[in-house]
């Protein structure tokens, strides 16, 4: 599993089309529905912050069932940072701040490879279980 993360409109989706120009793949985005990951492809998962926001399921259940979605399978996340700033005063937003940044600690720790975005440029903060 490959992490590509960084904030919104840093160019993380550029970066990943870039990556899979001659690579045949599937793009999952979240913001409109359920999950679903096709097998025996390349998949990209995008906007899961979307999904885990709409989503009905408690926050371990739903952690749970991305996790259980991806195993066996050839992924890469698209996460937008949303912890960063200043903090929400909605109460809502800051408990959906809160399980991105668990959710996104379990891809992270779980991942081959982790790419940071910044403003365009790509940096590497894992490699192949090393912490680079």
């Amino acid at each position: 599993m490959r992490v590509v993360i960084g904030g919104s409109h840093n160019g993380k989706r550029e970066y990943v089309k870039n990556m899979l120009v001659d690579v045949p793949h599937h793009w999952v985005d979240c913001s409109v529905g359920e999950i679903e990951i096709p097998p025996g492809t390349k998949v990209v998962i995008d906007r899961i912050e979307q999904w885990l926001e709409q989503s009905e399921l408690a926050e371990a259940e739903a952690v749970e069932h991305i996790l259980k979605s991806i195993e066996g399978k050839d992924i890469i996340f698209i996460l937008t940072d949303i912890g960063r700033g200043i903090v929400p005063m909605d109460a809502d937003q800051r408990k959906l701040r809160d399980a991105c940044g668990r959710l996104y600690q379990r891809l992270i720790g779980q991942a081959d490879e982790v790419t940071r975005i910044w403003y365009g440029l790509a940096q590497t903060l894992k490699k192949r279980g090393e912490i680079i």
